[in-house]
């Protein structure tokens, strides 16, 4: 079958997310030591680690996925890719300082 699909404006969104922690992630790595790897630094709010970055990732990917699929989100699901996009699309000092 040749059927067109369309992405909805959710899942355009859920798109956009996932870009934007990927950005943010380039945006905020660091090396802990020379030669060494990078390292993402967790989601911090209010001086609390709410969640590693890769397992932000993994929910948006899941999500990016069942949209894919033709399912449809749950509240609670809409809710924290909302409070995600809020932390993630903060312009870090990096950014402020290219400009």
């Amino acid at each position: 079958m040749d059927k067109e699909r369309r992405l909805t404006e959710i899942h355009k969104k859920i798109k956009h997310l996932n870009h934007t922690l990927i950005v943010w992630a380039e945006d905020n790595k660091y090396k802990n030591n020379r030669g060494g790897d990078y390292i993402i630094p967790p989601r911090v709010e209010n001086d609390v680690v709410m969640s590693e970055w890769k397992d932000d990732l993994k929910f948006v990917s899941k999500l990016d996925f069942m949209l894919g699929d033709g399912k449809t989100l749950t509240k609670k699901e809409l809710q924290m890719s909302n409070q995600l996009y809020e932390f993630y699309s903060q312009m870090s000092m990096k950014n402020l300082l290219r400009k």
